[in-house]
């Protein structure tokens, strides 16, 4: 690993550009030379994301800049990978996106590689980018959440893709309301490492008891398994999924296990809740894990029960691993899961209905393998990296 001193007058935050075998640009086209901006520090939907996109620009001929936080998840991912980057880091005082001196790093990185498109992955970054606001740069947000933006932010962005359809719908509406100029938008699935599941060897995987007690040393019952990978945070809604497993135990006298890969700060609290409603023998918290993709292909049903969901990344994972989907109507979900094709929907809070839904998957082991199929086919058709930098690159063209 190579590091070199990114040198900027009166700046008090180190700044590196980090390399390893190839320094520069790689390319000579006419494809734009691009910056990637994300300043999330711990691992999640987003830095996955980041990382694909990233990879998918440099597969496919895009001279391509990443700056991200020192120490942060997707940097370590990025050394794995011995792919290069530049980092910088933060006080923590202020949050990532309001240091001070930051907009003269990204000024810097841009007219030193005449960078003509930056990559924004959160609203806020907005505020790196003020030193370059009259510069010939293309900006683009990529919105994550389904929410629209807040007016400020609508027209600070000129150029805007949504992981759900519903989102623009929202934006437009907003604009009319408001009378604001429309920003340029395009509905574009997130992007993701797609091989990690399509390149999944089952043959190098343990028996299903053996690899639980190996790799999280718990003793799984042979239950029917459901899934759930979600940081444990109010949104994602897990009571929804607890009260569903303790009717189906109780109610329904359907045992099963439920596996939550993930951590965050309702974890105690959704512990307790396991112990209140005598499901705690059957909920196993095993964190987060870079064995996700195994944990599912050991799995019956791939679960979400998310509010607000705008995608699902790791449902397209479990779908490359041919399993089926189970998640809440009025989300974006609903790009992956087509009911009655590639898994269930239940009615979005409803747990009795979700009982419902999983009920007739626990009893029809060839539905579930039918809707894998589908799910399977389904995502490598529409949302792998191949299909998507296409519709970016169309994109990018049209800005």
């Amino acid at each position: 690993m190579n590091i070199e001193n990114l040198n900027i007058p009166f700046n008090f935050y180190k700044t590196e550009y980090v390399y390893f075998e190839n320094k520069s640009f790689l390319y000579e086209n006419e494809k734009p030379n691009i910056l990637n901006i994300c300043t999330v520090f711990k691992f999640d939907g987003l830095i996955m994301h980041a990382l694909a996109q990233h990879k998918a620009h440099i597969k496919y001929g895009y001279n391509t800049l990443i700056l991200l936080l020192t120490g942060s998840d997707l940097e370590k991912k990025l050394i794995q990978e011995k792919l290069p980057y530049y980092r910088f880091s933060p006080s923590k005082i202020f949050s990532p996106h309001r240091q001070p001196g930051i907009t003269k790093i990204v000024k810097t990185i841009v007219e030193k590689h005449n960078i003509t498109v930056i990559n924004c992955n959160r609203h806020k970054e907005y505020l790196m980018l003020k030193k370059i606001e009259n510069q010939n740069v293309k900006v683009i947000l990529t919105r994550h959440s389904p929410s629209p933006l807040k007016s400020k932010y609508l027209t600070k962005f000129k150029n805007i893709i949504c992981v759900d359809q519903n989102c623009i719908d929202k934006i437009n509406l907003k604009c009319q309301k408001e009378n604001l100029t429309n920003p340029k938008m395009q509905h574009l699935a997130p992007f993701f490492d797609e091989k990690e599941s399509l390149n999944f060897d089952i043959n190098k995987t343990t028996e299903k008891k053996e690899f639980f007690k190996k790799e999280f040393n718990i003793d799984l019952e042979d239950y029917p398994t459901i899934v759930m990978v979600a940081c444990l945070r109010g949104y994602k809604n897990h009571p929804v999924m607890f009260n569903a497993i303790q009717k189906l135990i109780y109610e329904k006298n359907i045992p099963v296990n439920l596996l939550l890969c993930g951590d965050g700060y309702r974890k105690k609290e959704l512990q307790n809740l396991a112990k209140k409603l005598k499901i705690e023998k059957y909920v196993y918290f095993l964190g987060f894990t870079n064995k996700r993709i195994e944990v599912m292909f050991h799995s019956d049903i791939k679960a979400l029960t998310t509010k607000d969901e705008a995608f699902g990344i790791v449902l397209m994972e479990a779908a490359l691993v041919k399993k089926p989907l189970i998640g809440p109507t009025n989300t974006g979900v609903v790009n992956t899961i087509k009911h009655g094709q590639t898994g269930l929907l239940f009615e979005n809070g409803n747990s009795n209905d979700l009982v419902k839904q999983l009920e007739i998957l626990i009893a029809n082991p060839e539905l579930r393998k039918k809707y894998g199929e589908n799910a399977y086919n389904y995502v490598k058709e529409n949302f792998i990296s191949d299909v998507l930098i296409k519709k970016l690159d169309q994109f990018y063209k049209e800005i």
